[in-house]
């Protein structure tokens, strides 16, 4: 029994009590102790590193955008301007779950694919931690009002205000101003790291024409500021600021008002238009028709929309017909006949007797001369290089360019920005073709043969040209040889903008200036010859032109062309420097200066008309040219022809191919 009925050891008990009392005490002093430790490490030691933290969650820096630099016309009326916009914007790092809250908006707001694949590019870019990337941009009032209602179920998004770039007249400018949209990688990449800093806050790049080419002007300086945000990315307050510095305002010799003739003119055709100040070099239109509406671009241009402007193989309205080349055709004539004169391969009385065609001796091919005299059987007969020019008389050139040779044909049409851009400023201009010996073995492997040199005095086979540059050459003629670079800008700031550029050819030099007068007095036969019942010699744009408007109050010197469209080699058609219309017609193609044969007001205006498989230079091109000399000397200029005296009599009177009034 007494092993059984034990009595408790009180004292033991006490000890074991007692033991775990100091052990749980001394667990309690020494957990305590840490937990000061801790305070001490947080408070004391580690105060400003963890202060500075503490500000950071709270605390933003973030970049502020420039104001992009406006563009003018020569008058001031805004080309480029920056309308302000809403945008859905997402701070990446304080959104939980990124595929539920873009579904989420997707029910309260229109948001597309194409908004979601490109939100999911700008992700991709380099950026500023909790910085805000754009998502959507343009809201409506009430897709705004949605977001704001349920911002509380939306942590890191948020609507902010932005300036972007808006064109007011849309396809008018859309090859000539080009557009600016979202800075891709790629871009970001070929920045220096200087220049990336400066695109910290930006989102938009100039891509095409005047945007690209003066982005540095354009573009201006980022700044930036300090921003006190809560925990759902919101800004609560504004604590310091380094204002951005905007972009430049810059004024172009473009004159909107002669734009839109252009565009008018042009009507329904396809075509391009090029008109030059000739004693600035001054561009004062530059119209590619039809063109697309550049304000697509500006925020991200839906694939619907692009793949409509991609697919139109016919119009082609992404394609800059100013800057891409043609074969010149006729247009061409007046520059050869001027390097016949200036290398004295030909003189004033220097006449073939045109039988119709052209024969190389040895060769039994004739060059057949496809002009006004053929149509009516037989060639021009007794022809010089006034009458070749004015009646476009291909025989007359096939000589002339054989007894030249590619050799001197190169060198001095060369002097004309042929094979070149002259152009200050329009570096994405293509320069074309401008034949020789070395162009041809270099990229057909082939030499060059007679027959080559045949078809390139008539601005055909291998030779090449651009609107801009025939505009160039026009106006250079129209200086009498002054080479002045063609420009767009006119002004930064209103500040004259006049940069200094080598020239790439010497200036045309020739040894007896009445060379200049002799080739304007051709070139305005061209408009103004008129009927003849002996010899049926007219101008080839005289019945569409002054035939129509026999009041002209100035003469017009001008040059008709046909391009060919058709019946070219498929070496030709393959090559990188060329482009062809899909449809079958000729293009046709017309340069022009004016005033010409005028003793009292040098030309004012030199142009280039292309109008795409137009086949007829002097009836589709020539009458578009017309308009626009007469829209600027009479409407813009408003030059008083009449009270000025008759224009300057021809080289020799006695001579002259120009008819009197009892001729006529």
């Amino acid at each position: 029994m007494a092993g059984k009925w034990q009595l408790k050891d009180h004292e033991a008990e006490q000890r074991l009590f007692n033991r775990r009392l100091v052990t749980a005490a001394a667990l309690i002093v020494l957990l305590f102790g840490s937990l000061v430790a801790k305070l001490f490490n947080l408070q004391v030691t580690q105060h400003e590193y963890l202060s500075a933290r503490s500000d950071g969650n709270r605390l933003h820096s973030q970049y502020v955008p420039p104001a992009r630099g406006l563009i003018f016309d020569r008058k001031g009326e805004l080309l480029a301007d920056n309308q302000p916009i809403f945008n859905l914007t997402v701070v990446r790092e304080q959104v939980d779950d990124m595929d539920a809250t873009l579904d989420y908006l997707s029910s309260l707001i229109r948001l597309t694919e194409d908004d979601i694949e490109q939100f999911n590019s700008r992700m991709q870019r380099n950026r500023v931690p909790f910085s805000s990337v754009p998502l959507r941009y343009v809201l409506s009032n009430e897709e705004k009002s949605r977001i704001a209602v349920n911002s509380h179920l939306l942590p890191g998004i948020a609507i902010e205000s932005q300036f972007v770039r808006q064109y007011p007249l849309g396809s008018l400018t859309a090859h000539a101003i080009g557009y600016v949209s979202e800075i891709n990688r790629q871009e970001l990449d070929s920045l220096s790291d200087e220049d990336r800093e400066n695109y910290g806050g930006t989102n938009h790049i100039g891509k095409t024409g005047i945007e690209r080419t003066y982005e540095d002007i354009l573009h201006g300086t980022v700044g930036y500021e300090i921003v006190e945000k809560n925990n759902r990315g919101q800004v609560m307050r504004y604590l310091d600021r380094t204002d951005p510095v905007a972009g430049k305002n810059i004024t172009l010799h473009m004159h909107a008002e002669l734009q839109r003739a252009a565009e008018d003119a042009l009507g329904e055709m396809r075509g391009a238009v090029v008109a030059i100040e000739p004693s600035t070099g001054g561009i004062l239109a530059m119209v590619s028709k039809p063109g697309f509406d550049p304000n697509l671009f500006v925020t991200g241009i839906s694939s619907k929309d692009y793949s409509v402007l991609v697919t139109d193989e016919i119009n082609t309205p992404l394609f800059d017909r100013t800057t891409n080349p043609y074969p010149p055709g006729s247009t061409i004539k007046p520059f050869l006949g001027l390097g016949g004169l200036h290398h004295e391969f030909i003189d004033y009385e220097f006449t073939i007797n045109d039988p119709g065609y052209f024969r190389l001796p040895g060769v039994s091919y004739r060059w057949g001369d496809w002009t006004l005299r053929t149509q009516i059987g037989g060639g021009h007969e007794h022809t010089d290089l006034q009458k070749a020019i004015f009646q476009s008389c291909n025989t007359f050139f096939f000589d002339l360019g054989n007894r030249m040779g590619i050799d001197t044909i190169h060198g001095f049409m060369s002097r004309f920005g042929f094979g070149d851009n002259f152009a200050a400023d329009i570096s994405y201009a293509r320069t074309g073709v401008l034949p020789s010996r070395e162009w041809k073995m270099e990229s057909r492997g082939e030499p060059w043969y007679p027959g080559d040199t045949i078809n390139s005095s008539i601005g055909q086979g291998y030779m090449w040209a651009t609107p801009l540059q025939l505009a160039t050459a026009a106006s250079i003629i129209a200086n009498k040889g002054n080479v002045i670079e063609p420009r767009m800008l006119k002004a930064v700031e209103g500040q004259p903008y006049a940069p200094v550029f080598e020239n790439k050819v010497p200036d045309v030099t020739l040894n007896d200036l009445d060379y200049w007068r002799y080739i304007e007095e051709a070139m305005t036969m061209v408009v103004h010859r008129p009927y003849s019942d002996q010899f049926r010699d007219y101008g080839t744009a005289y019945p569409e032109i002054a035939q129509k408007d026999p009041e002209m109050s100035y003469k017009l010197a001008g040059k008709s062309g046909t391009a060919q469209a058709v019946g070219i080699s498929q070496d030709i058609l393959s090559s990188d420097d060329i482009m062809v219309s899909d449809l079958n017609r000729d293009h046709a193609l017309f340069i022009a200066f004016a005033p010409a044969m005028n003793a009292h007001i040098a030309p004012q205006i030199a142009l280039a008309v292309f109008v795409e498989n137009g086949e007829s230079g002097g009836g589709a091109a020539g009458p578009i040219a017309k308009q626009l000399t007469d829209k600027y000397l009479l409407d813009i200029l408003q030059i008083d022809f009449e009270a000025l005296e008759d224009v300057v009599p021809p080289l020799e009177p006695e001579t002259s191919a120009l008819v009197s009034e009892a001729d006529e």
